[in-house]
């Protein structure tokens, strides 16, 4: 059995560790150099996904890209089993590997866990200290975790203020993935210039791209949609429209 482990080096900042990047609607775990590509683990979710992309290089062994492979994470204590697809050969000796992995109870219990994480693939293991991992892995247990997928999904109360000369006839929102654009939340009620009023967006999405209707006398409705931008409103629920 081959034991990959952590090299010491003498610049602290240079050694590999723990550490979160947090984008809000997407958060990565990842087990590297921070600012650098040297990276062992990198696990991704989005917000209340169910699962985790993960990446990994591994101590190599005889595979073909393509091939499945079991992997065994495990602290001594939970174990976490899944499948990962070998990814094409990089330039590099090691084994890299994708997965998709289940945010369940064994792999929180990982991630909430002191001393040492083993990667077993096929029977190759890897070790990896488990110092910290519980404040990097914070965010992501936030965003993707049980608690978080199991809590109901809060409505957004948005102010919109025209500070235009023109009536504002439809406010468009539109989530970054998807490919309608509408008025529904807003309603088509209008907005006079000068004027502000409230309105209320289900729950469960923070970010849009945001799109402005106005008044158009000699149209039978209103002018195009003009891009406002994309915006997070769970940030900072304000929409201004200027001229």
């Amino acid at each position: 059995m081959l034991v990959l482990a952590a090299v010491p080096t003498e610049a602290q900042d240079e050694r590999p560790r723990w550490y979160g990047v947090d984008h809000g609607e997407q958060t990565r775990l990842v087990y590297g150099v921070p600012e650098s590509d040297d990276t062992s683990l990198i696990f991704i979710c989005h917000k209340r996904g169910q699962e985790l992309s993960a990446y990994m290089t591994h101590p190599p062994l005889r595979a073909a890209a393509g091939q499945s492979l079991p992997v065994r994470l495990s602290n001594g204590r939970a174990v976490a089993a899944f499948r990962a697809t070998v990814q094409t050969q990089e330039m590099d000796d090691l084994l890299h590997l994708k997965a998709q992995v289940p945010l369940d109870a064994p792999l929180e219990s990982i991630l909430a866990a002191e001393g040492q994480l083993t990667i077993d693939v096929g029977g190759v293991a890897a070790r990896y200290p488990l110092d910290g991992v519980v404040a990097a892995a914070r965010p992501l247990i936030a965003l993707c975790g049980t608690a978080a997928r199991a809590a109901p999904a809060a409505d957004l109360t948005v102010t919109v203020t025209n500070k235009t000369r023109r009536r504002v006839e439809e406010i468009a929102l539109r989530e970054p993935d998807d490919i309608e654009l509408n008025s529904d939340a807003f309603g088509y009620e209008g907005l006079a210039p000068g004027r502000r009023r409230t309105f209320t967006i289900p729950g469960g999405v923070c970010t849009y791209e945001i799109s402005v209707l106005f008044e158009e006398k000699e149209e039978d409705c209103c002018s195009d949609p003009l891009p406002i931008g994309q915006q997070n409103l769970c940030d900072d629920p304000r929409i201004v429209v200027h001229d």
